[in-house]
């Protein structure tokens, strides 16, 4: 079988929803961000931006926002993934067909990313999700002050595990179709 660093780290990461109350460092911050934006993106657009949040008040209110981020605590950081739908104005012109949810992949690319390199690093963290509901975005464009061509795709929480639980096995070969569905 073949087996790799990479391989094992995609296979064994998992959600984490509790954290330790020790912060996470500018180091590894970093590094999450860096790994995040080395995702691809559709056309090289790299739509992203990300809102890195630690202030405590804020954190709180993300909490009181977003009905599946009740795991925050003073430990964590969270992160909002967002993406520039303005990008795709000209594309659109051009194609005319509306490129603008091209930005959906490329950030969840990115999401993915930093799932996977937060897990490397021995940290947990969890996707919730913010797009495509309307009211979790309109709550967090007011919270964050973000602009209107900028959509919040979701909030990764990061931190220090408490534990991390084992990962199941999600192979499924009844989900895979060869040359036809």
């Amino acid at each position: 079988m073949i087996q790799n660093e990479t391989i094992t780290n995609i296979l064994t990461r998992v959600t984490v929803r509790r954290f330790t109350d020790e912060p996470v460092s500018d180091e590894a911050l970093h590094i999450l961000l860096q790994a995040a934006m080395a995702a691809p993106s559709s056309m090289n657009f790299q739509p992203w931006h990300f809102i890195v949040v630690r202030d405590e008040a804020v954190m709180q209110k993300l909490k009181d926002c977003l009905p599946y981020a009740k795991m925050i605590n003073k430990g964590c950081t969270g992160i909002v993934v967002c993406g520039d739908v303005s990008l795709y104005e000209s594309i659109n012109k051009m194609d005319k067909e509306d490129n603008t949810l091209y930005w959906v992949q490329d950030c969840s690319a990115a999401s993915e990313n930093l799932l996977l390199a937060a897990h490397s690093i021995g940290l947990g963290a969890v996707w919730t999700g913010i797009y495509p509901l309307e009211s979790r975005v309109d709550k967090l464009r007011d919270l964050l002050s973000v602009p209107v061509h900028i959509v919040p795709l979701n909030l990764i929480l990061v931190g220090h595990p408490v534990n991390i639980p084992q990962p199941k096995n999600k192979w499924n070969k009844t989900k895979i179709h060869y040359d036809k569905f």
